[in-house]
């Protein structure tokens, strides 16, 4: 087992040592690019022109922009979140407080005054009316009795 595991390893390494990176070849043809040349394909140096410096200083600046964005996003969703929050407690409050009177229809208090009764009339309206007040519901009538009984 060992050795088909060292010889697999071994093996591995000799295809990776023989295979080098050879760069294509890519064909401008038209307005798209190809990798097969076309008719009329003018090819095209795709090569990294840039410095090594010209690289750690680009990648420098792709991780400054990088976590710039993240620390924005993070900013945006807090207050995206402490929004959501304000809006859920002003709905509440919103449903708590009684709806105010429409402004086209003015509130008018009015106060029910009866008219004064002559002393004697007002005494027998205190005799007639009752203390306290008691429903009662219909009287269940009773069964008639057939006047002739089924044969």
């Amino acid at each position: 087992m060992k050795l088909l595991a060292s010889f697999t390893i071994i093996l591995i390494a000799i295809c990776g040592a023989f295979t080098r990176a050879s760069a294509q070849n890519v064909y401008r043809c038209g307005n798209s690019y190809s990798q097969a040349p076309c008719p009329d394909g003018v090819p095209v140096d795709v090569q990294d022109a840039r410095t090594a410096e010209q690289k750690i200083q680009s990648d420098a600046n792709i991780r400054r922009e990088t976590s710039t964005a993240d620390a924005m996003e993070k900013k945006r969703l807090k207050e995206e979140a402490q929004w959501e929050r304000q809006q859920a407690k002003a709905a509440a409050a919103a449903r708590k407080k009684k709806p105010a009177p429409a402004a086209s229809q003015p509130v008018v208090e009015v106060e029910a005054k009866l008219p004064k009764a002559h002393g004697r009339l007002k005494k027998s309206r205190k005799k007639s009316e009752p203390e306290s007040f008691s429903a009662r519901g219909a009287v269940p009538k009773k069964p008639r009795h057939a006047a002739s009984k089924p044969k």
